[in-house]
């Protein structure tokens, strides 16, 4: 049996920004790749919405970095 230190899983702490990213791009390419068949209407907008978003969350933080 294993001890618990051995089995323990590490955290990575990743940006919601990025996960987002992830989950659309990985989702795309589920319906690619796999199912073969376009994204359903509903989906692809909720994607754009959240591209559209992050684009616009992008383009204010480097103004406000300046």
């Amino acid at each position: 049996m294993e001890s618990g230190s051995n089995s323990a899983r590490q955290t990575v702490m990743i940006s919601d920004a990025d996960l987002l990213r992830t989950i659309g791009h990985d989702l795309r390419a589920i319906y690619t790749e796999i199912i073969r068949q376009p994204l359903p209407r509903n989906i692809e907008a909720a994607l754009l919405r959240i591209d559209r978003e992050q684009t616009r969350a992008g383009y204010q933080s480097q103004h406000v970095a300046l």
